[in-house]
């Protein structure tokens, strides 16, 4: 069974590569729950990588705080964001 959830992963993780300037929705749950990034030198939400490589692949990403739309029949892939993992 974790063999299936790790092919499984690995393509939801594939799939926005493969898949051609797809339309994606980002929907950041918490988008109050920000963390400092080293990298850049500021603090950043759960959708900020997220978005910066989809786009960087050439997708149309569109990013909903706190709100799912209502109607999802116009993108291609849905990613819900529902946070960080701390421990």
């Amino acid at each position: 069974m974790k063999k299936v959830r790790v092919l499984f992963l690995k393509a939801m993780l594939l799939f926005p590569i493969l898949m051609p300037a797809a339309r994606i929705c980002v929907w950041n749950y918490d988008p109050v729950d920000r963390f400092y990034d080293a990298q850049i030198g500021d603090s950043v939400n759960c959708a900020y990588w997220v978005e910066r490589d989809l786009t960087a692949q050439g997708h149309t990403v569109e990013v909903f705080d706190r709100y799912l739309p209502s109607d999802l029949s116009g993108y291609d892939l849905v990613y819900c964001l529902m946070g960080w993992f701390r421990t």
